[in-house]
């Protein structure tokens, strides 16, 4: 029997509150926006890799504000846990890294649209709330 990889993926929504604004991103080869994420790797802190890939993806510093989501995914042989974390670029000029294809600030309410993904309820709450004037539904 073959043991299934657990893998723990960190993904940053990385916002700007005084345009309430957040970053999205292409990595090379994708054909949709998504947040910036990463496999942390079994010898690093949480904290320092989401902040170094960050920096490598971005050309941005930030400050983690803290986990504002968690999910299980298994995804055949794999079990995924993503850990959504609130981020602000706190210094640096915005540089799209050697992966990353495109860089684009985009109000919290769009990004369902945008990024072409449909949310779970209490994610899509939260970045809608980091909006300003999301229509209701």
């Amino acid at each position: 029997m073959e043991k299934s990889k657990f893998k723990i993926i960190l993904i940053g929504i990385i916002f700007d509150p005084k345009k309430r604004e957040i970053l999205i991103g292409k990595d090379k080869g994708d054909l949709k926006y998504t947040f910036l994420d990463c496999e942390l790797n079994y010898n690093e802190e949480l904290d320092l890799c989401l902040k170094r890939v960050t920096k490598e993806k971005t050309g941005y510093k930030i400050h983690n504000l803290g986990t504002v989501y968690a999910r299980n995914k298994i995804l055949g042989k794999d079990d995924v846990l993503e850990l959504y974390f609130l981020c602000e670029a706190t210094e640096g000029k915005e540089k799209p890294g050697k992966e990353v294809k495109e860089l684009k600030w985009i109000n919290p309410c769009n990004a369902e649209k945008i990024m072409q993904v449909k949310f779970p309820s209490r994610l899509k709450e939260y970045i809608d709330g980091l909006g300003l004037a999301c229509p209701t539904n």
